[in-house]
């Protein structure tokens, strides 16, 4: 029996339409045309490229994404909860915006402020990414206080090279705002200060490095140093100056350097490429690493005299499963001077209350009972054998 049932205009939308049902089940693509019934628990995720929508490989005129907007704003307010729009157009966002059950709404296209200025009345969105050059950031002022910025979790601002630090401000009381991301932007001190005095709550900064907008050293460090995990690595601030320092040694080249001497085609992990997993069965765990179910089981070894690794896990988690076996290579490689210790989270309920941790695979170096560094997420095994020698754990080979 259909729970509800969303109209779509008959001569329908461009773009792809997809059903999931939370829980579990494939995700089904349905014509947006006509009416779509949905059953209880399903929910209608909306990916459309208004740039190519037609699918005929010509960029939509004005005047079919002035008719993609109003059909968008026709239909029921709890019609999406995830929307992707390529192409999107100040009008387009003001249409989206209508959406009140959106979680995730990813916009990337010549929009202003002016379209993400009404954006203010979504309850339930909690990621949001903003993707424009001609977005400076005047558009947040109009969500402070309002309806999303109080459920916003994340914001990924893209290719905003017309944004403006100090609008940063407008989400300075946003509660639940605790990653924020900077992808094709420079991130210097000027955006970095801004961070640190008007989003108190951000416990997560990432930067998409890339040619021309490299996070420089001393501004990695500020933002260690502030308890920030940047890129997926944290650490108390009297290592920030450290781990900053490495970050800077292991470094790719520049572009101009790519391609010469040794190590052509490899990339900053010397060869060893962090999506070299994708397609790949996970390697089998060797039992090194010590499990531990017990708070007081772990609390003996951290008053050891030896540092211990704590991996993170869970047996739902893939990239764990590829994770496992490298925290193993590096615990074997450094003998007795590193205990190594997993953690499943399922069994260990206490771990991430413990570790103030929100997924998994988290890994933390622990010393005296204190910690050292973490990361979060995959990593190969050259990048934690960095991470442990500049933390003055001895021995290991990298390789």
């Amino acid at each position: 029996m259909s729970a509800r049932v969303i109209e779509f205009p008959e001569q329908g939308i461009p773009g792809t339409l997809v059903r999931y049902t939370e829980g579990g089940g494939e995700p089904v693509e349905l014509d947006a045309r006509g009416p779509v019934a949905l059953s209880s628990g399903s929910r209608l995720v909306y990916v459309v490229d208004a740039t190519d929508a037609d699918g005929a490989g010509e960029a939509l005129g004005e005047l079919d994404r002035d008719a993609l907007a109003a059909a968008l704003a026709q239909l029921p307010s709890d019609a999406f909860v995830v929307a992707d729009l390529s192409g999107a157009t100040d009008a387009m966002v003001r249409a989206i915006a209508g959406q009140r059950a959106l979680r995730t709404l990813v916009l990337a296209g010549e929009f202003t402020d002016e379209g993400v200025a009404a954006l203010g009345g979504m309850p339930e969105l909690a990621d949001l990414v903003l993707e424009s050059p001609r977005f400076t950031g005047a558009g947040l002022d109009a969500l402070a206080g309002s309806r999303t910025a109080a459920s916003l979790d994340s914001l990924v601002l893209s290719e905003a090279t017309a944004f403006r630090p100090e609008h940063l401000r407008a989400l300075s009381e946003a509660p639940h705002l605790t990653s924020l991301t900077f992808e094709g932007m420079p991130v210097d001190h000027t955006l970095a200060g801004a961070v640190l005095a008007h989003l108190p709550r951000v416990a997560e900064v990432s930067v998409a490095e890339r040619p021309g907008h490299a996070l420089a050293p001393a501004v990695l460090e500020r933002l260690l140093a502030a308890g920030l995990c940047v890129n997926g690595i944290a650490a108390p601030p009297e290592y920030a100056a450290l781990f900053a320092g490495a970050a800077a040694e292991a470094a790719p080249p520049s572009s101009a350097d790519a391609g010469q001497g040794e190590g052509e085609g490899e990339g900053e992990n010397g060869g060893e490429d962090e999506g070299d997993m994708d397609g790949e069965e996970a390697p089998e765990e060797r039992g090194v690493l010590r499990e531990v179910v017990e708070e007081d089981e772990l609390e003996r070894l951290l008053a050891g005299p030896v540092p211990v690794l704590v991996g993170l896990t869970a047996p739902w988690c893939g990239p764990c499963a590829f994770l496992t076996p490298v925290l193993e290579d590096v615990v074997e490689a450094r003998g007795a001077a590193l205990t190594g210790v997993k953690v499943d989270i399922d069994r260990a309920a206490w771990a991430q209350e413990r570790f103030a941790v929100l997924g998994v695979p988290t890994v933390l170096l622990l010393r005296d009972g204190r910690e050292v560094f973490r990361f979060s997420g995959a990593a190969t095994r050259r990048r934690i054998e960095e991470w442990l020698a500049t933390a003055g754990v001895p021995g290991g080979t990298v390789r």
